[in-house]
């Protein structure tokens, strides 16, 4: 019976677009827009709405270490320079020469300059005592060879040397335990024994120096004996003597070193000054000496600094690497400050551009050495050590990557790759990440007293390059998740980790905001600060500080968008950007209505949709952003942060946004290539959130906001219908996903019907594609409500087509099929007159079977307990079931839809069929 007054049964509305994540339930009454809004949030856990993904941006990896790329702001630092001019300091070295009168002093008085050092008097008698210089070194002949086994021949013994009338005692000590000096006579300059008058103690400032303090064993000696280990079984004996000679000349080399005076070792250093190529034998001596040197210097204060500096940069211009490495290192040991702290970090920037030397590291303490170092300097003070320190620790850190794809490709030993990797980690526990918080901070405070420029604005771009290759390694993940699993223990003693364990990663989040928006008028700065927010948006706790800032990088979106001369300079901030708003919206349910609530930054990206929509989608910049990859990024925006029910709700009368997507839709709908389906997929993703929350309203009156998606509707509908009758589209699914919510509204219904909707989706229905078929059968679902749909929907062999489909899920055992399946059905027949004239009895007994079959519990799970899925089906099979089994019962007796036309009894005596459905509805 078909009567154009409403049914008092209304049809099931199938409003819910998840049905392929199983939330194809059966609705059987109209909700009001409240009503869909509560069920959606309760639902959001099982896939209501739908989060959207996309690619991470792609920042290309230069071939060359260099602190800048091919895109540079101006006037910044080289990153080849010459380190020469550290000869030529301007503050004088301290040369040590006799000090000719005697001086009642207790000890040294350091003055402003870590290289200048003058002797102060506690006597008050002795106050007009003019200064004294300490006793200088002996120049080496040139002549001198790289072993110390000709060391007699080299260096004559000191005779011009007359200690002081009475000793200096100088005012520092050695963070070390000093070790016990030999018990030996001491060896003078030729490797000869001491004269009595040296060897009295307390006679010479250079013997009683706790420099002198021998080291137990030396760096080579100790490499050696490794060397030793390492070496296989079965080599010959020749190797084994060679090995053995080479062992002992060492020993015997080191020996003499660990016995030589601290002067002596000054004096060996500066007859190598301005070397540049040497063989092994004269490297390996000349980094013996600097390893002795830096165990006598670790630590230590006062007058010695000076003459070891001077030594030192004698050596700067060498062309070995190991020489180099062995001279920072005892730079930083030393505890430098000022001009000398920037050298030293200048010389480990320059071992660390060649990626050949990155093994050397691995093996040193300097990445230690050099982070104590940074935490001495400041970004405002000494700009330049923090550029070329983190420029040095951007490379060190960044080679673990490198070493990883390495691994895979050319086959390096993977104990390399642990040990490049070991190295980021060594970094980050010895609180590299701490001091790059607190460096941001700092210059966070200077930019906001006065704008950042000059070296300190190079310094942040470092800073901020160090910090994303440092978040972009797995194992520093793997180190913060330790480190807080280790600080969320109950058990006390766990808490207890060393202050260096603790990484704090997260924290710089809210900096490099905050740090972006300084650098408005930097785009370069400011562009490498958003890179490495991109990096940390990517970490579930890096988000979480991110998620307050939110509206903020809405905001900045805007500034990007609206400061940028062209399209293509504005592309990568926009695009990574749009990331890590994604990022933030995927997770945080706060920032969602933060941002919402926000009229600047809602603003800010809808006009930046806009504006990127009208421009050729074909624009790319060098490092590969393109148009498209923004508008994807912005979309995935929209449709993460519609997730929440009262964003969605809005935004789907929020103009211009479905002008906007309507748009996009438009132009991506028939493109093959990969960046173009995965913004065809997001603006799927947008559309279907924004229409699960829109209210099927069937007034047209109530479309009175231009260019919002409400507005749109009817033609968003057709085109998705357009998609949807596309073979070779591969986003039908998408489609027919937002069109089971659109059809909710009588006019989308209207719209997909005159577009041919009903044999599209026959087609549909008779693919091999099961997701494609589920969320067919859900836009069916809805299309059934309409009692005019059903005549035209049994001339094209509809209900053939729905059986088989129920009779598909029923034998693969898919209930999520077989569920929608029967809930077309029960649209198809709900207000029937003769259930054999709609189905055919044939039709009908196939169906009853197949009902049937399926609600066999026993049969289906043996006594087993049944999986979730068809516990959510059964009770819409048997309703489905008892309604043909009635309508058979009684002869195929008209199944009235209204209480009043219903007098026919079934079941118990005088109930009719519109009581007990009533009665089935309230239960």
């Amino acid at each position: 019976m078909q009567n154009s007054k409403r049914n008092s049964d209304p049809p099931l509305i199938f409003f819910n677009g998840g049905a392929a994540s199983g939330d194809g339930r059966r609705k059987l009454v109209r909700k009001t827009s409240a009503e869909i809004v509560s069920e959606a949030k309760s639902m959001l856990a099982g896939g209501g709405t739908r989060l959207v993904s996309a690619r991470r941006p792609i920042t290309p990896r230069e071939p060359r270490r260099q602190l800048y790329g091919r895109v540079a702001p101006p006037g910044r630092p080289p990153s080849a320079f010459s380190l020469k001019y550290l000869q030529l300091e301007s503050r004088a070295l301290p040369s040590l020469e006799p000090i000719q009168s005697a001086i009642q002093s207790n000890g040294f008085t350091r003055s402003e300059s870590a290289d200048s050092i003058t002797l102060g008097e506690n006597d008050t008698a002795n106050n007009n005592a003019p200064r004294s210089k300490l006793p200088a070194l002996l120049k080496v002949p040139s002549k001198q060879s790289g072993s110390l086994d000709n060391l007699s021949e080299c260096m004559p013994p000191r005779k011009d040397f007359k200690p002081p009338a009475s000793p200096l005692t100088p005012q520092f000590s050695l963070n070390a335990e000093p070790k016990p000096l030999n018990e030996k006579r001491p060896l003078d300059c030729a490797g000869n024994g001491a004269t009595a008058s040296s060897a009295v103690p307390n006679t010479s400032i250079v013997k009683n120096h706790p420099l002198k303090r021998r080291q137990a064993q030396s760096l080579d000696e100790r490499k050696m004996l490794e060397a030793e280990k390492s070496s296989p079984p079965g080599r010959s004996e020749s190797a084994k003597m060679d090995t053995q000679e080479q062992k002992a000349k060492l020993s015997k080399s080191n020996d003499l070193l660990a016995q030589s005076t601290t002067e002596s070792l000054l004096e060996m250093l500066k007859g190598h000054a301005g070397i540049k190529d040497c063989n092994d034998e004269t490297a390996n001596h000349i980094n013996g000496i600097l390893g002795e040197l830096f165990s006598r210097v670790k630590g230590a204060k006062g007058s010695w600094r000076g003459a070891v500096l001077g030594a030192l940069y004698g050596l700067v211009e060498a062309n070995s690497a190991k020489i180099l490495l062995s001279v920072a290192r005892v730079v930083l040991a030393l505890n430098v400050t000022g001009s000398n702290l920037t050298g030293a970090c200048k010389l480990v920037f320059k071992i660390a551009r060649n990626e050949n030397n990155d093994a050397l590291f691995a093996d040193s303490d300097v990445p230690e050495l050099l982070v104590d170092g940074l935490g001495r300097a400041s970004p405002a003070d000494e700009p330049e050590a923090c550029i070329y320190g983190y420029g040095a620790i951007r490379f060190l850190a960044g080679s673990a990557a490198s070493v990883a794809q390495k691994v895979k490709s050319e086959n390096v030993s993977r104990e390399n790759s642990s040990r490049q990797k070991s190295l980021a980690c060594r970094l980050a526990r010895h609180g590299l990440i701490q001091l790059m918080v607190l460096h941001l901070k700092m210059l966070n405070e200077l930019g906001s007293a006065e704008k950042l420029s000059g070296p300190p604005l190079h310094a942040l771009f470092q800073l901020s390059g160090a910090l994303r290759t440092l978040a972009g390694i797995p194992a520093i993940g793997n180190c913060m998740a330790a480190t807080r699993s280790l600080l969320n223990s109950t058990n006390p003693q766990i808490k207890e980790t060393p202050d260096g364990e603790i990484i704090q990663l997260e924290l710089a989040g809210p900096l490099l905001v905050r740090a972006a928006e300084m650098c408005i008028d930097e785009p370069e700065v400011q562009a490498n600060v958003i890179r490495t927010l991109s990096v940390l948006s990517e970490r579930p706790e890096c988000c979480e500080q991110l998620a307050d800032a939110a509206a903020r990088l809405g905001i900045l979106l805007g500034s990007v968008s609206e400061t940028t001369a062209t399209v293509e300079k504005g592309l990568a901030a926009t695009n990574r950007l749009g990331y890590i708003l994604g990022n933030i919206m995927t997770r945080w349910d706060t920032a969602r209505l933060q941002f919402y609530s926000n009229d600047v930054s809602m603003e800010a990206i809808l006009n930046a949709l806009e504006y990127y929509t009208n421009k050729r989608f074909t624009i790319k910049n060098q490092m590969g952003d393109s148009v498209v990859d923004v508008l994807t990024k912005l979309v995935r925006v929209i449709a993460n942060i519609s997730v929440n029910g009262d964003v969605g709700y809005g935004l789907s009368n929020k103009p211009p946004l479905g002008e906007i997507l309507l748009n996009i839709l438009l132009k991506v709908k028939d493109v093959k290539q990969p960046d173009m389906e995965e913004l065809l997929f997001a603006t799927m993703g947008a559309l279907h959130n924004l229409s699960y929350y829109y209210e099927p309203s069937d007034n047209p009156l109530q479309f009175n906001h231009p260019g919002s998606m409400a507005e749109r509707l009817k033609d968003v509908c057709g085109v998705l219908c357009n998609i949807l009758g596309t073979n070779s589209n591969p986003a039908r699914s998408e489609a027919a996903r937002v069109l089971g919510n659109m059809t909710r509204n009588a006019i989308a219904r209207q719209t997909f019907c005159s577009e041919n909707g009903l044999k599209i989706l026959i087609q549909c229905l008779e693919s091999n594609d099961v997701e494609l078929m589920v969320t067919s059968c859900g836009v069916l679902v809805n299309i059934l409500g309409d009692w005019e749909r059903r005549v035209p929907f049994r001339e094209i062999q509809g209900p053939v087509v729905l059986r088989k489909l129920l009779q598909r899920g029923v034998s693969n055992h898919d209930w999520i099929l077989a569920g929608i399946s029967c809930q077309a059905l029960w649209n198809y027949l709900i207000d029937s007159g003769n259930v054999i004239h709609a189905l055919g009895e044939s039709e009908v007994d196939y169906i009853c079977g197949d009902l049937a079959e399926c609600l066999d519990e026993e049969k289906l799970f043996n006594g087993e307990e049944p999986d979730m899925l068809w516990e959510e089906f059964a009770p819409v099979a048997t309703d489905l079931l008892e309604r043909l089994q009635s309508c058979m019962s009684v002869g195929n007796s008209p199944c009235l839809s209204s209480d009043d036309e219903a007098d026919t009894i079934i079941g118990e005596p005088g109930q009719t069929w519109g009581n007990q459905y009533k009665q089935w509805l309230k239960q």
